[in-house]
């Protein structure tokens, strides 16, 4: 499961990153955001799992990418807000035309 969030992230980031090169893909972008950022996440907080109490430790790798993992949906907003204001907005914009 974890490998096929990780692939699934990367396709998806793959193919919005088309998108944009074409000048679309502004919601999309969000979305992929809003996924790639959860996935990873939840990767790496199943890979601390993974390492018992030492994943934990300061000095393990897994500990410090979960913590960056966490990091990257508060970035530009939490992913709620994320949601709400881009994602949102952009399906109201399409409805209305």
């Amino acid at each position: 499961r974890m490998g096929a969030l990780i692939s699934a992230s990367r396709e998806f980031t793959a193919h919005v990153a088309g998108l944009m090169d074409q000048g679309l893909g502004q919601m999309e972008a969000s979305l992929v955001k809003l996924f790639s950022c959860r996935a990873a996440e939840w990767v790496t907080r199943e890979g601390v799992q993974l390492h018992g109490g030492m994943g934990y430790a300061e000095e393990v790798a897994v500990s410090r990418y979960f913590a960056d993992a966490r990091v990257l949906s508060i970035f530009e907003g939490a992913e709620e807000t994320l949601a709400i204001r881009v994602v949102g907005k952009s399906l109201l914009d399409q409805a209305r035309n």
